[in-house]
């Protein structure tokens, strides 16, 4: 459509799509005086807003605010639209009352119609350091998730952000490969715990040596930072092949040399031996013998001659080695190529003389962390076989994977693509993605082919467009491509290679590589004693590859380090045992915070025995609130499962086991305050949950002891639990005599809206009810400027939409 002289063309910020608003300009000619509202918010006329997906709102110019009073925070959503695209309203020409509305993107970045939106919205890059806080039962734990994939796989988390299950696997898949690590805090957790520690080791031979251990968070900057200096095609098939762990000299060491020796030459040295030729030793005693006729004080048991026994007669050529660096890293993998040999040590004067031929398959620098290959750390011997109880072969085939898609792989089984979403990925590798067409049959497509097509529309040369209507060839008629596939799948070409390029545009593709270290309870921990040097480090500011980047030397290994920036830091805190304003000052500085708070709208469709859980819970906090503070707020997260089994027992429980013992710890065991929270005081005595005990002194004590008379006592009153009376008294002690009514009532054009003294709210047009009242009410709160979501982006259920419009209404702001 073309643009009018008075186009309004409107870049969208940050607080704008947060916000859902479009900001309209004072000096514009687009809109007249009379769709221009007042400071009262009334305009004298409204006009028709036509959305890029078909919706129309009516709606008006805010004078006051300066932006248009319909808020587009769904449509953004659905949209992806990101910070510094273009909003742009024009003239509808068949209407002169209507206005359309579309979006532009940014020419800073890809066309793509469908950029993967991230956590909370579209935010380019996460907060390195954020910490989630709030009461507890807020969801701060469960929001860690879809923060890490967020950083680790945001193509993910874009396509199965409603499907808490596959976010879950997902995560899981992640921690089991070492990309995620949790750690709780608590008082005795150290600076040895998360940096660096000494920790006593006893050797092959017996004797005690200390070694100093990377603790949780040095270890994952470590693995953050390793690079395969070495790297060769693996083998494709693990299965039946023996897996060694060997030591080739000490990296700490005056043999730590050997290591570097044997990358370079393909080999892997043993220093014991000698240079002794046990070539033809035929079993464990020969071996022993050779030792002895060495001059050697062995035994057929001493490790030495297990070592030279397992190099010579069990290390098979084909079996893979792993070579471990102490006793939580590894810094190579190799297969075995050559038969064992001798090898002359007068230059080097060692005894690193018995030798296998090996291929190395890929040599990491810094080693890696042991939890990246083995369930648990490596032993002291030099030379033993890694069972499967101890290496875990599924990571050890990621390690030496060769035929990896990228950072993010562009296509997943599941995934579905062309017309109608028809075709769904049953298969996909670095060459071919394979499909399942609507019949059942199988199409197989060259990733060659998405690539080159790809490149194109990277290049300009094409666009999605030219693909779907088979325009390729007539744009670039020398290109090599398939013109029967190409054309001949213009239905399904066009969203494969969309999703090829905007994947490998991602602004977030390239963390791929990143790590996140997930720090649950981080203000129940010493801060300062555990950070220690590092609390500055972890700055983004200071962190490796910053303009003001900074390094410490260690105190036990005495090594120079920095904070990489691709390591992740995500922290909850409860603020029931700390608030914020009691938090180290240092943390505070250098941490992102998010709030969580309660959201008892979330509970709003839940009902047990007439009482709204919604409802209780927002009256239990209002009152804690003035008791107490906002901090010892009680989280919906408790009731959640409610919403699938809705009784008075699974309700009972929840008070009972979780909800009664929260309020015991918050008032310090103050009864009277939890009395008065539970509104036991104005329940009838059979349906209080804590009850006064009134006590017999005279009985208990006799006469002559003077005790304070005014101490009282109080109990559980456990069968109050199980009464719907009980419940319907927290909100109200004459709610249970309520009669089911009218409640309120408004009306706008031909629509009325009810809410029952239930709660319950009904929509009725022309005087018939509507069957499904959420739609017509999400609409109407759209037209208003109301709020149709929370601020995690949950929809408002019905009875929240229902209560918003009503207020308005009531209230005259329509």
């Amino acid at each position: 459509m073309a643009s009018s002289e008075n186009t309004l063309r409107i870049q969208l910020t940050q607080g704008a799509i947060d916000n859902g608003y479009i900001r309209v300009p004072s000096h514009q000619q687009l809109f007249p005086s009379k769709f221009v509202a007042g400071s009262d918010g009334e305009s004298e006329q409204r006009f028709t807003l036509l959305l890029p997906n078909g919706a129309a709102f009516r709606t008006c110019i805010l004078g006051k605010y300066k932006r248009l009073q319909l808020r587009l925070g769904a449509a953004f959503k659905e949209l992806r639209i990101l910070p510094g695209d273009y909003a742009v309203l024009d003239h509808d020409r068949a209407n002169p009352d209507a206005y359309v509305l579309t979006f532009e993107r940014d020419q800073g970045r890809p066309t793509i119609s469908q950029i993967n939106a991230t956590v909370e919205g579209p935010i380019a890059m996460p907060d390195l350091n954020r910490i989630f806080y709030g009461p507890p039962g807020t969801g701060k734990t469960y929001a860690t998730v879809e923060a890490a994939l967020e950083v680790l796989d945001p193509h993910y988390l874009s396509e199965n952000r409603d499907d808490r299950l596959a976010l879950k696997k997902r995560f899981d898949e992640l921690s089991a490969s070492g990309d995620i690590r949790f750690v709780t805090f608590h008082q005795s957790f150290s600076y040895e715990d998360f940096v660096e520690g000494l920790r006593a080791e006893t050797d092959e031979n017996g004797q005690l040596r200390y070694e100093v251990t990377d603790g949780i968070f040095k270890s994952l900057c470590v693995a953050a930072t390793a690079k395969i200096t070495e790297q060769r095609e693996a083998p494709v098939d693990l299965e039946g092949r023996r897996i060694w762990k060997m030591s080739l000299g000490n990296s700490l060491g005056d043999d730590a040399y050997i290591f570097d020796e044997c990358i370079q030459n393909g080999y892997a040295l043993l220093g014991y031996g000698g240079t002794t030729d046990f070539s033809d030793c035929k079993d464990r005693e020969a071996v022993f013998n050779r030792f002895i006729q060495r001059g050697e004080a062995v035994t057929q048991d001493s490790y030495p001659v297990s070592a030279v026994n397992t190099l010579l007669l069990k290390m098979k050529e084909g079996d893979l080695i792993v070579v471990s660096e102490g006793n939580s890293k590894f810094r190579a993998i190799g297969q075995v190529t050559g038969p064992y040999r001798v090898v002359k040590r007068d230059e080097q004067s060692d005894s690193y003389g018995q030798c296998r031929s090996v291929r190395w398959l890929r040599v990491y620098k810094p080693a890696l962390p042991f939890e990246q290959l083995m369930n648990n750390q490596f032993s002291q011997m030099t030379l033993y076989e890694l069972r499967p109880g101890s290496i875990d072969t599924s990571k050890l085939a990621a390690l030496l994977d060769t035929v990896a898609t990228g950072p993010i792989e562009p296509f997943r089984p599941g995934d579905r693509f062309g017309a109608g979403a028809g075709y769904e990925v049953v298969h996909a590798s670095a060459d071919v993605v394979e499909l399942a067409k609507p019949n059942g049959s199988r199409v197989p497509l060259g990733m060659s082919i998405i690539r080159a097509l790809a490149e194109y529309v990277r290049g300009g040369q094409l666009t999605i467009e030219d693909i779907r209507t088979s325009r390729v060839f007539d744009k670039l008629p020398t290109t090599k491509l398939e013109k029967h596939i190409v054309n001949g799948y213009n239905n399904l070409l066009p969203s494969l290679v969309e999703r090829f390029v905007s994947v490998q545009n991602s602004p977030t593709a390239s963390k791929a590589d990143a790590k996140v270290l997930i720090i649950d309870e981080i203000n129940r921990g010493n801060v300062s004693r555990i950070f220690g040097e590092l609390i500055t480090l972890i700055e983004p500011t200071k962190r490796r590859g910053a303009l003001e980047a900074l390094e410490a030397v260690l105190p036990y290994s005495k090594t120079r380090f920095s904070v990489p920036k691709n390591v992740y830091l995500i922290g909850t805190m409860n603020t029931a045992d700390r608030s914020l304003t009691g938090l180290d000052l240092a943390l505070r500085r250098r941490f992102v915070f998010k709030e969580m708070e309660p959201e008892p709208d979330q509970l709003e469709e839940i009902e047990v025995a007439g009482v709204n859980i919604g409802e209780l819970l927002q009256l239990l906090n209002d009152r804690i609130e003035v008791l107490l503070d906002r901090e010892h707020r009680i989280g919906h997260a408790y009731f959640l499962a409610l919403e699938n089994t809705p009784t008075i027992e699974a309700l009972g429980a929840v008070f009972r086991r979780q909800i009664v013992p929260l309020l015991e710890e918050y008032f310090f065991e103050d009864w009277a305050k939890i009395h008065w929270i539970l509104n036991d005081h104005r329940k009838p005595v059979e349906y209080r949950f804590v009850t006064r005990v009134e006590d017999d002194f005279e009985r208990l004590f006799g006469d002559d002891v003077p005790l304070p008379r005014e101490r009282t006592r109080w109990q559980i009153n456990h069968e109050a639990f199980g009464k719907a009376e009980s419940y319907q008294g927290v909100m109200n002690s004459n709610r249970q005599s309520q009669q089911q009514g009218i409640d309120r009532e408004v009306t706008k054009g031909d629509l009325t809206i009810r809410r029952l003294a239930s709660g319950t709210i009904e929509v009725w047009e022309k005087g018939a009810k509507l069957p499904e009242a959420k739609a017509t009410l999400r609409k109407l709160a759209t037209e208003m400027g109301l709020k149709t979501s929370h601020p995690s982006g949950n929809s408002l259920n019905t009875r929240a939409l229902g209560n918003s419009v009503i207020d308005a209404l009531k209230s005259g702001a329509m």
